[in-house]
């Protein structure tokens, strides 16, 4: 589902306005120009890409950041450019050395384009958030977050359905799912109907309880432990 893209005016003004509601903010968000050069990050962003405390970040491209994903600037900026040309939210799982860490950490990514009033882009609005934990029960029941692996333990569901079903214990609607591997939206509500049938289950929150039971809510696809950019 899109988000309608943000409109604006006059930039500098607003700029500020947005900054001030970002700013303490838990989750990484940051802003870059329509050139893809950063504007600004809040504290949590800073911490997420790992930045140095004293380096300027305004103005800067991606590849220009003394971190290790400055090497994704290509796909990165691409990111850019698929939010304008969806003129909404784009999402993208990344998965790097985020946050500073030694082991690669897969997030997802928002970015959403934003307008001035006469309808000319300015810029993107960006957020992040950890994948430490796939269902969202675990928020609900207040359990702790689990440990993310990419072996299913059960030979119940094939690989391509597994792949389905970490998306979906994300929230991903089936046009998000097909986008991501390529799919066609036929396929994966195919796989959606199959994954229900082999749990027994009739809807998302059946089904979300079914994985957590048989511990299939921390199981992420071994393709997502690779550095890189999935778009869904």
């Amino acid at each position: 589902m899109n988000q309608s893209p943000t409109r604006l005016a006059p930039p500098a003004l607003q700029l500020s306005v947005i900054i001030g509601m970002l700013e303490h903010l838990s989750d990484p968000w940051g802003i870059k120009d329509a050139q893809s050069r950063h504007l600004y990050m809040n504290k949590a962003a800073c911490l997420y890409t790992a930045t140095p405390a004293g380096f300027s970040l305004e103005g800067r491209l991606d590849g220009e950041f003394p971190a290790a994903w400055a090497e994704c600037e290509d796909d990165f900026i691409e990111h850019d450019r698929r939010a304008l040309a969806a003129q909404g939210r784009v999402a993208v799982i990344e998965t790097h050395y985020w946050f500073g860490l030694p082991e690669l950490t897969p997030c997802i990514s928002e970015k959403i384009p934003l307008f001035d009033n006469d309808g000319k882009f300015i810029g993107v609005v960006w957020n992040a958030r950890r994948l430490n934990t796939l269902s969202p029960l675990r928020y609900i029941d207040k359990q702790k977050p689990s440990v993310l692996t990419t072996e299913a333990g059960s030979t119940l569901f094939t690989r391509s359905e597994l792949d389905t079903l970490f998306l979906l214990l994300q929230r991903c609607t089936t046009k998000e799912i097909a986008r991501a591997y390529g799919l066609s939206h036929r396929t994966v509500e195919d796989r959606v109907y199959n994954l229900y049938q082999k749990a027994g289950v009739h809807s998302l929150r059946q089904f979300e309880e079914y994985c957590r039971e048989a511990g299939l809510d921390n199981y992420i696809p071994p393709r997502l432990l690779e550095k890189g950019i999935q778009f869904i």
